[in-house]
């Protein structure tokens, strides 16, 4: 049942693309939220104006200029995934990080926006089209896991251009250093990357469903595919984006299947101990992450420096509470963790409490370790921490 109903979404995608806004109906308006919204005085829907739009004018672009390849130019060729984009920064600093997207429907040029927005702040960028039914196998539904694949097939395209003789990017890629990101399904088949390949350094999920094909676990009902926490025990770093009424356009009494599926629950099927944020835009539905655009943006390009180029100075930044979320959740913390052992004898005790009194009687300031609480300060706001740390030992 689960399949019929990824291929009926799979077909109506195609013909939402393919579609002006004005052919849709209300519901599907406000399913495509990301591309089209619903005017109430005319009672049609439209295109999707102002930032919603996608249009580069509306996007704050880096401080790189940008330059694409296609396999037109020679790059590797995939029967895992249908065309690609590569973008890759001009007159950046090398070697590169790189992220891999693909659109939860469609062509490579869905995501064209976030590649160009990545690549603008020196990021490869590579985005990936779906296949459809009429050009794979009869027997494959094109699901998360295919996606999956195509995208982490994408990353050995990535690779192969440092070392193609003739390619821009000869000897410029950071072969260790990749994330892999997806809309809505593919979404979806961004997480599953991350449970397939632990060598990710970071994902970023724009409004994703997932479900998995587990015939001991999920029911006949559902073709065997459901989501459960066994799935997503993994530890990549994921970035989790979700509107606050995507749940309501998703999910109705009449149609149940992604309650269980949609964002939220994949946050909370994530281990604890793995590094994951859940972003809810306020007053946002399903489209709410599909062009960068605001604090969307601007978390996502932070993830990448953080995780990808261990840029640890944005630790901070993206443990804050955004104003543009309505719910913002994360187990990322932050590195400067208090050592209590200032005098670095490899012990903690009352030798350690000394040395900060010391540093206090004596106006010890600068560079010192006995600042426990970063103030820039030694005084009795240090003593304190470290004497309530002993006593707790």
């Amino acid at each position: 049942m689960l399949i019929r109903l990824l291929i009926t979404v799979n077909i109506f995608s195609f013909y939402v693309l393919n579609a002006d806004c004005s052919d849709l109906t209300y519901e599907e308006c406000i399913y495509w939220s990301g591309y089209c919204e619903w005017n109430e005085e005319t009672g049609l829907c439209q295109d999707l104006a102002g930032g919603g739009g996608g249009g580069d004018d509306d996007i704050e672009f880096g401080p790189y200029q940008f330059d694409y390849l296609t396999e037109a130019d020679s790059i590797r060729q995939s029967d895992l995934y249908n065309g690609t984009l590569l973008y890759y920064p001009l007159d950046a600093n090398p070697p590169y990080a790189s992220i891999v997207l693909i659109d939860a429907f469609g062509d490579e040029f869905g995501l064209q926006s976030w590649a160009r927005y990545f690549s603008s702040f020196g990021f490869i960028a590579m985005t990936i089209g779906n296949f459809d039914r009429s050009t794979r196998d009869g027997n494959s539904e094109w699901d998360y896991a295919d996606r999956a694949l195509g995208l982490l097939d994408a990353i050995e395209t990535i690779k192969q251009e440092n070392i193609r003789a003739l390619s821009p990017l000869f000897g410029q890629v950071d072969t260790s250093s990749f994330a892999v990101s997806g809309y809505s399904t593919s979404g979806g088949g961004a997480h599953t990357a991350a449970t397939m390949d632990s060598t990710l350094k970071a994902a970023i999920l724009l409004n994703p469903a997932v479900a998995f094909l587990d015939s001991v676990n999920c029911p006949a009902e559902t073709d065997y595919y459901c989501l459960i926490e066994e799935h997503l025990d993994h530890d990549v770093p994921v970035l989790i984006f979700a509107g606050e009424n995507e749940y309501d356009e998703l999910v109705s009494p009449d149609d149940p299947t992604y309650s269980n599926m949609w964002a939220l629950p994949q946050y909370e099927y994530v281990p604890e101990t793995t590094d994951k944020t859940y972003f809810e835009s306020a007053g946002e539905g399903h489209g709410s992450s599909v062009f960068p655009f605001g604090d969307v943006a601007g978390y996502s390009l932070a993830w990448l420096q953080y995780f990808l180029l261990d840029e640890e100075s944005y630790c901070d930044f993206l443990i804050e509470t955004p104003q543009t979320t309505s719910q913002f959740f994360t187990t990322l913390q932050c590195s400067s963790t208090i050592s209590y052992d200032i005098n670095n004898d490899g012990q903690i005790n009352n030798e350690d409490l000394i040395t900060v009194v010391i540093s206090i009687v004596n106006n010890i300031q600068t560079e010192n370790s006995s600042d426990l609480n970063f103030d820039s300060s030694v005084d009795i706001f240090d003593l304190l921490l470290l004497s309530d740390y002993l006593q707790g030992v």
